[in-house]
C-alpha cells in the first residue's frame, strides 16, 4: 500500500495513523496473507470488543433511563454485520482493501461479513496506534452517527416478533416478513418492513436496520389480533 493510499484512506476515516503499517495490515485480507500479525482479523477481533463498548457507553449516556433489555437490543442491532458493511460504504474504503492473487476486491466487498469486518478491523487499528479508547470511539461515532438518535427507549424492551412468533405457533399461521423498500443516505438508511400471515400483509414498520422495522411491523400486526 503506498503512501498516497494511506494518505486518503486516513483523510476517509478521520484518523491520522503514526504507524502506517498498521494502515495496510487493517486492509489486509486472509486471502492476501495467512499471517497472523499481517491480515486484518486479529484487529477485527479487537475492534469488535471496542465496538461493543463504545457503542453501550453511548447507548446508556444517551437513553439514562433505558432498561437493560432494551440497550443490549440496541446495541445488537447497530453492530450487526448490516450497519458496520453501510458504514464502509458511505465512507469508500473498501476499494482499498488488498486481496490474494486470483481474487477480485470486488466480488470479496459483496460479502456483508467482510465489509464489517473491515469495520471492526479499522476500530482496533485506531485503537493499537493511538493506544486511546477516546480515537478508536471517535470513529466509531463518526462512522454511526446516524444511529445514535435516542431511540432504545421502553418500547423495544418488549419483543413483538417472538410475541407474534408464538400466536404463528399456537394458530399454525405462517409469519414472514418483506423488505418493502431501503431509502436515505447510505450511512443513514431506513428500512421499510412488511409483515405478513398467511400471505396478508398485517402489519408495516419502520426503522434504521430492519430488525427494528420488523419489530414496529409484529408490534402493528399484534394490534389487531385477539390473543386471548
Amino acid at each position: 500500500m503506498n503512501e498516497t493510499t494511506v494518505k486518503i484512506i486516513e483523510n476517509k476515516i478521520g484518523y491520522t495513523f503514526k504507524n502506517k503499517a498498521l494502515v495496510e495490515r487493517a486492509f489486509t485480507h486472509s486471502s492476501a496473507s495467512s499471517e497472523a500479525d499481517k491480515n486484518y482479523e486479529s484487529l477485527e477481533f479487537l475492534g469488535d470488543s471496542i465496538l461493543d463498548f463504545v457503542v453501550a457507553k453511548r447507548l446508556l449516556i444517551e437513553n439514562p433511563n433505558a432498561h437493560e433489555g432494551a440497550l443490549t437490543q440496541r446495541r445488537a442491532e447497530i453492530v450487526s454485520k448490516e450497519p458496520l458493511e453501510n458504514a464502509i460504504r458511505a465512507l469508500d474504503v473498501a476499494k482499498y482493501l488488498i486481496v490474494g492473487k486470483g481474487e477480485s476486491v470486488e466480488h470479496i466487498t459483496e460479502h456483508t461479513k467482510v465489509m464489517s469486518n473491515l469495520f471492526e478491523s479499522i476500530v482496533g487499528a485506531i485503537y493499537l496506534d493511538s493506544a486511546k479508547i477516546e480515537e478508536a470511539e471517535k470513529f466509531v461515532l463518526f462512522a454511526l452517527k446516524g444511529h445514535f438518535n435516542g431511540d432504545a427507549k421502553h418500547n423495544f424492551e418488549k419483543d413483538f416478533k417472538s410475541e407474534l412468533n408464538e400466536f404463528a405457533s399456537k394458530y399454525r399461521v405462517k409469519v414472514e416478513y418483506t423488505l418493502v423498500e431501503q431509502d436515505g443516505k447510505p450511512h443513514d438508511p431506513t428500512f421499510t418492513v412488511d409483515v405478513l400471515i398467511d400471505g396478508v400483509t398485517a402489519g408495516r414498520g419502520k426503522g434504521k436496520s430492519k430488525k427494528i422495522a420488523e419489530q414496529e411491523a409484529a408490534k402493528i400486526a399484534l394490534r389487531h389480533i385477539d390473543l386471548n
